[in-house]
């Protein structure tokens, strides 16, 4: 069944949301570290991979993004040495530049300095090749308050052994600390570096670990040992360090030290917190699991008052932080949404690597999520400054931007109409208001379309998993808002979209012109769709009138097509579209649709004539392939004619009548006819005084008025006269 719908669009609101939170993702397997500098640009740093099987792997991603997450520049060509254990950090430099470190099983820690622009401007090569910092695992580093760059971890040789890097790469002196190896087992978990972190004193701390232990060790300014000690683990609970970046420093001086361990109380996988004071002191141990069979711990960071630790987990697909008070019990907790695949790894959904504060009192989490196609993403995510977020970050759809282009506008009807009875997921929260909504990914199974089918989550508007007439309720509802997706529209010549050259004058009162696409010197080849807005300034046009009507054509018949006119009376101007839903293109010449105008009889003290023109712009025409047909949209000026009024069209040729007529003021007339979709009532001038689909009527002064009826035959119309 055809769907003509109609709107008065009273305000349009041409801005982009906005938001603190915001995620950034690309191809790549994680995102090992992120930090942010003084002028709010962001600097992250993880791999990348030459195919999906993860066989081969390519140089690591350095990337810079602007305070909104969006991207500025991406260096992919430094050398790290890669296998599946190598990590790096990042060091914004204060000058818009960042220093990178990598590591790697069994190899020399290397350091890389970039400038603002992503260009190379030092590396560590000249002293990585006789540094005796051979690192048996990876390693950690962090940038002191000097700008110096420590880079430590456990060496080959049984050693934690540390490297001093100056801003210039220079490497400036390396140190060792005799590992405890009491035990030893070659045990990866056990032994790596749980974490490197500057202290606020201009030194840093290092956490590793051993045989049923964590060890903090905290070094002052000229990097001599203050103090080390050691953190038993649950009697019953293996613990490891889990990533390099798991330890950081509290406001009271403290520490907080974020592991991963197994068996314990919960029996399965879980995350650990440790507290401790300024001194090493412990001061609580926490073991958290939201009741996933694999759920690792990772980081943990203070918020305001709080303390988040974050896990991955396969529960829920995403991943949450515990919310802790001062003494490590669980008061809250944040969720990250995430959309991932179903089988194997992906089920992990996000997978923390860091998290690092931001200046607005919020965090930047690195890390990678698994997506539906089953394939890594290498992502950065910034939250709100409360350290929340919000109900979607990634896979998010607008309804009624079915093209996902940013905006929701005529062009949404091509997608509902290429797409028209597709059947997939639906959508957890399927209301239409515009605000971003968390869904997965579709397409059609085995069908003939396949290849001018995208991500269809967007195109189902309501979230019902059916693309049908009902989506253009979600483009009405939204027409004119937009997203901070933006794109830019192109216009070229083309195919003519113009008035009805036969029609010169306009009359006080209604009139309909024809429209028409396409001549005998340019007609149209194949076409599937076509929006177009008309507009004017005249001042002898009512805004609120103008009005484009889809009927049967050459383009489609009434029952294949969706159609939709949206009108803004202020601005005088008429957006509209139609799509076909036979998924076919089609072929032709002529008229389209129809516009509505009314000419107000304004002309007094004046002549009995007067110029109107009328512009059609922002036309876009497509095919099924969505490949877009040039349109050379014309404008046309009309001579409006005061002398009699416009001719009605007869009621009885439509089938329908009105009784009784006349009616008494008060009293209900009856609209007699099959497929009525529409009544307008009008007065005398032609403006609009009502516009019902059905029973009650609204109640009319006395007087002569104009009822327009649309059907599913046409347009017709008649008198009413009210007594």
């Amino acid at each position: 069944m055809k769907k003509i719908l109609f709107t008065l669009l009273a305000v349009a609101t041409f801005g982009a949301a906005s938001a603190q939170s915001w995620g950034y993702a690309r191809e790549g397997h994680w995102a090992a570290d992120v930090a942010a500098d003084a002028d709010g640009n962001v600097f992250a740093t993880g791999y990348s991979w030459n195919d999906p099987d993860f066989l081969t792997y390519n140089d690591n991603y350095v990337i810079k993004l602007d305070a909104d997450g969006n991207e500025l520049w991406v260096n992919d060509g430094l050398d790290i040495p890669f296998d599946y254990f190598t990590s790096t950090n990042v060091f914004p430099d204060g000058a818009g530049g960042c220093t990178v470190v990598g590591y790697s099983n069994f190899a020399t820690a290397a350091a890389y300095g970039l400038d603002a622009d992503g260009n190379l401007t030092w590396d560590s090569e000249a002293w990585t090749s006789t540094s005796n910092n051979n690192l048996l695992y990876q390693g950690a580093s962090a940038k002191l308050s000097d700008g110096r760059i420590v880079i430590g971890g456990f060496n080959e040789d049984y050693f934690y052994r540390f490297s001093v890097v100056g801003t210039d790469g220079s490497l400036l002196s390396e140190f060792e600390i005799e590992a405890d190896t009491t035990g030893w087992a070659f045990s990866y978990f056990s032994y790596r570096e749980t974490g490197l972190c500057a202290t606020a004193d201009g030194g840093f701390a290092f956490s590793a670990g051993g045989e049923g232990f964590f060890n903090l060790m905290k070094f002052d300014s000229d990097l001599n040992l203050d103090w080390s000690a050691d953190y038993d683990h649950d009697p019953d609970t293996w613990e490891y360090g889990n990533y390099n970046n798991c330890l950081s420093q509290t406001s009271d001086g403290g520490y907080l030290l974020a592991a991963s361990g197994s068996g314990g109380a919960f029996g399965t996988y879980m995350g650990s917190v440790r507290k401790m004071d300024a001194a090493g002191n412990l001061e609580w141990t926490t073991y958290l699991n939201h009741g996933a069979d694999w759920e690792e711990g990772s980081h943990a960071m203070q918020v305001g008052d709080y303390y988040y630790a974050w896990t991955q987990d396969a529960g829920d697909n995403s991943s949450h932080a515990w919310v802790l008070d001062a003494g490590g019990a669980e008061i809250d907790s944040v969720f990250i949404p995430v959309i991932n695949c179903t089988w194997g790894f992906g089920e992990t959904g996000m997978e923390i690597w860091a998290i690092r504060p931001a200046a607005d009192g919020g965090y930047y989490i690195s890390g990678r999520q698994y997506v539906e196609d089953c394939d890594q993403r290498f992502t950065v995510i910034k939250s709100e400054a409360d350290g929340s977020f919000g109900p979607c970050i990634f896979n998010c759809v607008w309804p009624g931007d079915a093209n996902n282009d940013g905006f929701a506008d005529a062009d949404d009807l091509f997608e509902i109409g290429i797409n028209y009875g597709a059947e997939g997921f639906t959508r957890d929260d399927d209301a239409i208001d515009w605000s971003a909504k968390l869904a997965r990914a579709w397409m059609e199974e085995d069908t003939l379309y396949w290849y001018v089918l995208n991500d269809l989550k967007y195109t189902d508007c309501d979230g019902n998993g059916i693309i049908n007439d009902d989506d253009t309720t979600a483009v009405i509802s939204n027409f004119g808002l937009d997203h901070p997706l933006n794109t830019t529209r192109t216009s070229a010549e083309g195919v003519p979209l113009y008035f009805d050259p036969s029609v010169t004058t306009l009359e006080v009162g209604m009139n309909h012109i024809p429209i028409l696409l396409g001549d005998a010197i340019d007609p149209v080849d194949a076409i599937y769709g076509i929006a177009f807005t008309v507009t004017t300034s005249s001042s002898s046009v009512d805004g609120a009138s103008l009005k484009i009507r889809f009927g049967d054509s050459w383009m489609a018949g009434a029952d294949e097509q969706l159609s939709l006119s949206v009108n803004s009376a202020e601005e005088k101007k008429a957006a509209s579209a139609m799509v076909r839903t036979a998924r076919t293109n089609t072929e032709g010449q002529g008229e389209i649709a129809t516009l509505d105008v009314v000419v107000i009889d304004n002309l007094a003290g004046k002549l009995e004539t007067e110029d109107i023109t009328l512009h059609i712009v922002d036309a876009k025409a497509i095919m099924l392939d969505r490949s877009e047909i040039p349109v050379d949209a014309q404008s046309a000026s009309f001579t409006a004619d005061i002398s009699e009024p416009s001719s009605l069209n007869d009621l009885e040729a439509g089938g329908i009548s009105i009784y009784p007529n006349p009616v008494a003021a008060g009293q209900q007339p009856v609209v007699n006819g099959s497929g009525i979709e529409q009544i307008e009532i009008l007065d005398l001038t032609g403006k609009q005084v009502a516009s019902i689909r059905q029973e009650p009527w609204p109640v009319l002064p006395a007087g002569t008025y104009t009822i327009r009826v649309t059907n599913q035959s046409g347009v017709y119309t008649g008198q009413l006269v009210v007594l």
